[in-house]
Order: C-alpha cells, then structure tokens, then sequence
C-alpha cells in the first residue's frame, strides 16, 4: 500500500455459509463481521498475511449466525474488543459472553484506531440490522449487506462512496423457479429479507455519478450467478451513462484478493 493509512478492503467471505470483510489502513486492521468459525477466520487472515491478534477490534452488522458466528471466539481468542449497537450486542449476547463489547448509536460517527464508521439502518429480518460508511484516509467504503430493500435514505451513502459492496442476493426468475419452499422464498422477497440484483441495479444505477469501485456480494448459490448479477448491474448504469465503473460480482461462498481503494 502506497503511505502509511492507505485503504485497502479485503472480502474474506460473502455467501449464506458465512460473511467477513478486512479493511486496512497501514498497519491497522478492522474486521467488518465474523460470520465463519474462529478457526477458518484465522485461516481466511492468513491467506493475507494477516494474524488476528493483530486486528483493532471487530465490528457487526447484525447477529444472524453467517455475520456472527465467529465473533466472540475469535474476539475472546485473540483479545478483541467488538463493536455492535444495543439490539445486535442483545441478539448476540449469548455468543458474546465474555467479550468486550461497545456499543454505537445509528447515524452517529464512532473512530475504533484510524477507521470513522457510521452506521445506517438497513431493512431486514434481525432485532437491529445496519450497514456501515468506513472512512480511511479519505475514502470512503459503504458496506450494505442483508437487506430487504434499498431505499432512498442510503442514496447518500452510495452516491459518495469510493467502494460500494453491496448485496445482490438473487435474480428473481431463477428464484421463482428455484426448489426453494415458498416460505423461503417469501422471506426472502420480503422487504426484510435481501435484495435481488434488480434493486441491487437501480439503486447503483439512481445513486450513480462519481466513479466507485462496485462489489455485489452475498450472492445465492441457488438463486443467482455471478456474472448474472454482474450484467444486471452494468446494464443498469449504463443507461444512465456510468458503463466505466468497476463491477466484480463476488461468487457465491466467495472471496477476493486485496482492494486498493482510491
């Protein structure tokens, strides 16, 4: 990384078998949930180098076990503080147990080392759900995963963000013809339960005018396909005239390498 705060954001897993994102500012380190086991956090770390002792804290989106998981063994194994809002810290407080935990307020700036993070409320079917705008050195990331709909009250933060990771969770035709359970299916075409690569598309689409790096992620193995998702969303901006921007739909129980941000 090029000085000493430069941003880089890491998708260590995005997928219903577990959810956990490394962002990096020089030598500090924040883990954007925890949604594996301790051991295969560890084992997702190190595929980068990095150890966990050596993270600043974890912080949450909500307590479902794919976000999770993992967040108090990792925390009471490696001495991490984690940071949740009062409805996740009680939803999780059973995984938590003996865990440092602080806790924020929505839509209010909170600095853990050099990272400033605001967390928005997003829709979803978990006791507090939010999504985050992590600043580092400048940029600015928006990570908006799990989440029913997405209204114009995130517009702000997809529109000035320098990377957007954003769920684009199915394609709607292959989940009408999937061997899902209607129950299922109805939970998730909820306006609690995740966003489709439609909306993902045209909410990118209304928010669309500075260049952002696009990641779409939390994709269904049975409901969606990764260039699906990708396409839907670069035909989106393209007709609105950003067919430039950079779009990487992460596959399903996926990963990536290291984000250069900015």
């Amino acid at each position: 990384m090029n000085g000493p705060r430069a941003a880089r954001a890491t998708i260590l897993a995005s997928g219903s078998a577990g959810n956990a994102m490394l962002l990096e500012a020089g030598r500090h380190r924040l883990l954007v949930d925890a949604g594996l086991s301790a051991e295969a956090l560890a084992r997702a770390l190190a595929r980068v180098g990095v150890a966990a002792e050596t993270l600043e804290a974890i912080i949450l989106t909500h307590e479902h076990d794919d976000h999770a998981r993992g967040a108090g063994p990792l925390a009471r194994a490696a001495g991490l503080r984690v940071y949740a809002n009062v409805g996740t810290a009680a939803g999780a407080a059973g995984a938590l147990g003996g865990v440092d935990v602080t806790t924020f307020e929505m839509e209010r700036p909170f600095a853990i080392g050099p990272f400033t993070a605001t967390a928005f409320p997003v829709p979803h079917d978990a006791a507090q759900p939010v999504g985050f705008r992590i600043e580092i050195a400048a940029r600015r990331i928006v990570i908006a995963t799990d989440l029913g709909s997405a209204g114009r009250q995130m517009d702000p933060y997809l529109a000035d963000a320098d990377l957007v990771v954003l769920e684009s969770n199915y394609d709607l035709g292959l989940l009408h013809v999937s061997a899902y359970p209607w129950f299922l299916k109805n939970r998730i075409l909820s306006g609690r339960g995740h966003l489709s690569n439609d909306d993902a598309a045209r909410a990118l689409a209304r928010t669309a005018g500075r260049p952002r790096a696009i990641y779409l992620v939390h994709l269904s193995e049975v409901n969606n396909l990764a260039a699906l998702a990708r396409d839907t969303v670069r035909a989106a901006l393209a007709s609105v005239g950003r067919g430039a921007d950079a779009i990487r739909a992460v596959p399903p129980n996926g990963w990536t390498d290291p984000i250069e941000v900015g």
